[in-house]
């Protein structure tokens, strides 16, 4: 072969590996957009029930603060007339979920806080 011909086929088939390339570029290219746009549609839905998870919690801790007022002035009564709050009355008192509550609150926001999404 012709040093001249040879040197044209190595230039065309160095030309066909380019162009391999370039198409294997665009396939990675699609399937790249399409787990990008994936994960960001989850994203968003994610901020979404967790926004909505923020709603859900303030109101939880509105009304364990009323319920801790409320059990608040009942206690004040019992003490006044001298007598035991019923057990079951008692345990309605309990600041332990006001306390989860407004910790997992502090925690959702915090989060909610740090999503940078559309």
């Amino acid at each position: 072969m012709e040093p001249q011909v040879k040197k044209i086929l190595q230039k065309f088939s160095t030309q066909k590996v380019d162009l391999s390339l370039i198409d294997k570029l665009k396939q990675i290219d699609k399937e790249t957009s399409s787990a990008y746009d994936n994960y960001i549609n989850d994203m968003d839905a994610s901020k979404g029930f967790m926004s909505r998870a923020i709603d859900k919690a303030e109101i939880a801790t509105k009304k364990l603060k009323e319920q801790i007022e409320i059990f608040r002035d009942i206690e004040l009564a019992y003490d006044k007339l001298g007598v035991d709050l019923p057990s079951n009355i008692e345990k309605l008192g309990s600041k332990a979920p006001l306390q989860i509550a407004e910790k997992d609150l502090s925690m959702l926001k915090s989060l909610f806080s740090k999503f940078k999404v559309r």
